[in-house]
């Protein structure tokens, strides 16, 4: 904790050092201080929420002038976008998922960033349901974020520190980061330092039985009570520099390093089993994880410039990580005892390249470009206590992939979109341990695009379709046994095979009102499966590739105005799927649809304060072969303050989850076999945040990164 001390003491001397020295500029008038003088005559200002545009397959939200400029941070301003809403912790593209973010044109890690950022930083918001040829054919939905140009060369910094306390736990996580960047010419550097501390808690009932699959007679029940906490600190550090030789030619790299130095994992769980409605056995499991200091590096390198007419995008990024998890796990049971005691580590090099040629060609512009990524990849697992076997793999992971893509517009209010995406795959996964289970495998795919959108009298709408892959992540591919208790396992499944998707879109814009529909057909949907291990009951989860199509259906509605102070932004949607599985005792349809409805309320009052109270509520709902037992509701209310000149310092406090209705249980079918569980989360908080900047200047960092859908497969083993 004393790098977190050290960095908010850094916060809070600049801090002070400049409230000390802050006059009010006599060059800035306010607008309500020309009203308080003379009566304006003949003008009319119109305002309107927010002011959303269709242009191709992209929803640009100008946020800059509008009330979201006063959202928070850019994780608010999101929720508030037409064609997102907020599920939990997460951001979702309404019936697309969960989407990769872009600020100034680069990719963001790590998620939190969006949480850092404030919303008077954001110029424009821009979604994009149907990605074209130039992003990898896994990636579903983009956001890209265009942050405030600001201008001048010279020192700048911005510090944001935030704390959480749970009124569940009386636990306190802190988080401080200092950003610091120097412009001078055409030189840019910049290096920014995160240091944070941060807890998961959850409580469950749960219960697992396991019937005959003929007779659908009751073999084994088992129910019990289950306690998970983890925590976390960990350090993020990031350095790099730009050069900006003139207004052709710009390159740079930088280099991002995390590290988590304390990880640990505790769960006490507590089963009662039963066989044939016979109560044999009690058990009692006092377990922990830990890793040794997991650590992430990512090096990014680009050139960006322009040849005549032409310009050149190109980008190189290698992706290193380690991770070496301990797993004791002590139960204590009316039948055997068991010690077990397992190690993993997995280790992980990744090298990209990405090049982008663009070039104007009658009324638009002709992109074409290339994607090489390789992966390599090294798990072992060691595991005593019990029968399951250890394991020790290599995978190899290569994708060579080219595009092209042509965007024009034939008028001013009609415009097209063509792509088209050729990937080459190569799987390669050895086991060490086990030869048979020895697997190589190689993929050719061809991934079309095209998007179309146009105005039709006073109503804008845009028709979209494209198709995607989604990998299995390496995790799942692994077949590495990791040990939950002595009535359930989980394995990964190398035969895995990727599952392919069609979606076509339309959205339409008119007045106040968005409106939208997505129709998306799944092939080789990946699931989690089940089947019985032995003859005692126990249960080994996995994952397969579903032989039936997966078919989709999501609506959503968008109303959002302002009324004088107060501007509201309301989202109802319905994701309602329909999905066949063959069971061992049978076939099962899933198809209970999800209803969304999530209500953000703001109101802007004088001397820059801003109140919110935010609902968010989605249903019942079947997802795949998960079905949502109850319905989740998440009120949320915020206080927020600015100060300074330029808002330079902003203070926010929010209380989330106030009524604790912020809980999704659970009822997984797998045939002969089902598991239900009743969550309680850690989500009943207040958060206190501070933001400070001192002549901050947008970074001219131009690296957009490549290899993004591998770096997500293999995942990070520090935050």
């Amino acid at each position: 904790m004393k790098r977190f001390i050290f960095i908010a003491s850094m916060a809070i001397t600049a801090l002070a050092s400049n409230a000390g020295n802050y006059q009010s500029d006599p060059d800035s008038i306010a607008l309500d201080s020309i009203l308080s003088i003379v009566e304006l005559k003949e003008i009319v200002v119109k305002g309107q929420l927010p002011n959303t545009r269709l242009k191709g397959n992209a929803m640009v939200t100008k946020v800059s002038g509008s009330v979201l400029e006063k959202a928070g941070t850019a994780q608010d301003v999101l929720r508030k976008v037409p064609g997102m809403i907020k599920k939990g912790d997460y951001l979702e593209v309404i019936g697309r998922g969960t989407p990769i973010y872009y600020i100034n044109g680069r990719r963001v890690r790590d998620t939190d960033e969006l949480k850092r950022l404030m919303s008077d930083e954001v110029a424009n918001v821009e979604v994009i349901t149907n990605p074209g040829a130039m992003y990898d054919a896994s990636v579903s939905a983009v956001v890209r974020i265009t942050t405030v140009r600001r201008q001048g060369d010279g020192f700048g910094f911005s510090t944001f520190a935030k704390t959480e306390q749970s009124l569940r736990t009386g636990m306190n996580d802190p988080e401080a980061q200092v950003n610091i960047n120097y412009r001078t010419g055409g030189w840019d550097f910049f290096v920014s330092a995160k240091e944070w501390e941060y807890r998961t808690n959850q409580w469950s009932d749960l219960g697992q039985i396991t019937t005959s699959p003929k007779s659908g007679e009751e073999l084994f029940r088992y129910e019990g009570s289950l306690k998970h906490a983890w925590r976390g600190i960990g350090t993020h550090l990031t350095g790099g520099l730009n050069w900006q030789v003139n207004d052709r030619h710009s390159l740079g790299a930088k280099v991002d390093y995390a590290i988590t130095t304390d990880a640990d994992t505790r769960e006490r769980l507590n089963m009662d089993k039963w066989d044939r409605g016979s109560h044999i056995e009690n058990v009692n499991s006092e377990g922990r994880k830990w890793s040794e200091n997991p650590h992430n590096v990512l090096v990014n390198a680009y050139y960006n410039g322009t040849l005549g007419r032409l310009n050149i995008d190109f980008n190189t990024d290698m992706f290193f990580s380690k991770d070496n998890e301990h797993q004791d796990m002590d139960e204590t049971a009316t039948t055997i005892d068991r010690e077990v005691r397992a190690v993993a580590t997995s280790s992980n090099d990744m090298v990209a390249t990405k090049l982008v040629l663009s070039y104007p060609l009658w009324r638009g512009q002709l992109q074409a470009g290339t994607e090489e990524t390789f992966v390599s990849r090294k798990n072992s697992n060691e595991i005593t206590g019990t029968p399951l076997p250890d394991s020790r793999s290599q995978v190899k992971d290569n994708v060579y992939a080219g595009f092209v893509q042509y965007n024009f517009a034939l008028s001013q209010d009609t415009y097209f979109n063509f792509g088209v995406r050729y990937e080459h795959a190569f799987f390669d996964y050895v086991e060490e341990l086990n030869p048979s289970a020895n697997l190589s495998r190689s993929y050719d795919n061809v991934f079309p695009s095209a998007s179309f959108s146009t105005k039709l009298g006073k109503v804008r709408a845009s028709f979209s379709y494209a198709s995607y892959t989604s990998r299995p992540q390496f995790w799942q591919l692994s077949n590495a046994m990791s040990y939950h208790n002595r009535y359930v396992f989980q394995q990964g499944n190398a035969t895995l095979k990727p599952s392919t998707q069609h979606n076509v879109g339309l959205t339409t814009m008119w007045g106040m009102f968005t409106i939208g529909a997505n129709y998306s057909y799944t092939k080789d949907l990946v699931c989690n499966w089940s089947e019985q291990y032995n003859d005692e009951g126990t249960v080994r989860i996995t994952f397969r590739n579903i032989d039936k199509p997966q078919h989709q259906l999501n609506l959503f509605a968008v109303a959002s105005h302002t009324w004088g102070c107060y501007s509201p932004t309301w989202t109802a949607a319905m994701v309602k799927q329909w999905l066949t599985l063959d069971f061992d005792n049978g076939s099962r349809s899933f198809g209970k649809p999800m209803w969304v409805c999530n209500l953000n309320n703001a109101f802007r009052l004088p001397h820059r304060w801003q109140l919110e109270l935010n609902s968010e509520f989605h249903s019942k709902a079947h997802y795949s072969n998960v079905e949502l037992v109850n319905n989740y509701w998440s009120l949320e209310t915020a206080v927020q303050k600015s100060f300074l000149k330029n808002d330079a310092l902003t203070l926010r406090l929010a209380w989330q989850d106030m009524l604790r209705k912020g809980n999704n249980d659970v009822y997984i079918y797998y045939g002969s076999y089902s598991i239900h569980q009743t969550n309680t989360m850690d989500f009943n908080r207040v958060i206190l945040t501070l933001r400070y900047n001192f002549n901050t200047a947008r970074s001219k960092y131009k690296g957009t990164g490549a290899g993004k859908d591998a770096r997500n497969r293999i995942g990070s083993a520090a935050k």
